[in-house]
């Protein structure tokens, strides 16, 4: 199972779901003004974790597809936010 934390502030929820250490890139999918996006850590050209604002569905599927090994759903995961 993947870790995974989601923290509150004020009307923001950050979901987070993976493990990004030593990430070596990051790339926003959505609005961070509009507080509806998908930040995707890679590692080795693979996504290492999720951070998501106003997108639980997708940080669910995003769990459930590493829960799997399943890099290919992922990547439509994070590819489809």
């Amino acid at each position: 199972m993947p870790p995974f934390f989601w923290s509150a502030h004020y009307d923001v929820t950050i979901n987070y779901v993976g493990n990004a250490v030593g990430w070596e890139s990051a790339e926003v999918h959505g609005s961070l003004d509009q507080r509806r996006a998908m930040v995707a850590y890679r590692t080795g050209g693979r996504i290492a974790a999720v951070a998501t604002i106003g997108m639980d569905r997708q940080c669910l599927e995003a769990e459930a597809a590493m829960e799997r090994g399943d890099h290919e759903a992922l990547e439509l995961v994070v590819g489809g936010s």
